[in-house]
């Protein structure tokens, strides 16, 4: 691994980017997300059971099916980042409770996700974006 400064910066860069993906998912900010994905960018959810498609179309899904939930919780962590150049790889840890909208107060079901999300960065005129990301699940538990 490589300790340069520029490394260091890369690595600090990408971090955010990965947390900046999570808060626009959180908070229903497709706009920014538009800053988080290149525009020809893949992105598969299929191991979630979503799409597996380019950004704008996997963008439209996102903003049709989120609202059913009353909240989300993205926990990112364990990010393992190769540089290579202006390009790198990732993987990331995810942890995520998710609330349905209750038909009464008393019936609201949380489920979880544990996810790893593989990543392909890049390095573009505006900073790094996520070229491919792919969700690779690792448990479960309550889903509805």
């Amino acid at each position: 691994m490589s300790r340069t400064l520029v490394a260091l910066s890369d690595r600090w860069d990408l971090q955010d980017l990965v947390t900046r993906y999570a808060t626009c998912i959180d908070s229903r900010d497709f706009d920014g997300l538009d800053w988080v994905f290149t525009p020809q960018a893949r992105v598969s959810y299929e191991a979630s059971g979503g799409p597996d498609d380019t950004y704008p179309v996997v963008r439209a899904w996102l903003a049709e099916m989120l609202p059913i939930f009353a909240a989300t919780q993205h926990l990112m962590g364990n990010l393992e980042v190769r540089l290579d150049g202006d390009a790198a790889t990732g993987r990331c840890m995810c942890f995520n409770p998710m609330a349905l909208r209750p038909i009464e107060e008393k019936d609201q079901q949380v489920f979880f996700y544990g996810l790893w999300y593989r990543l392909e960065f890049v390095r573009t005129g505006d900073g790094w974006r996520i070229a491919r990301l792919t969700q690779e699940q690792a448990f479960h538990h309550n889903l509805p």
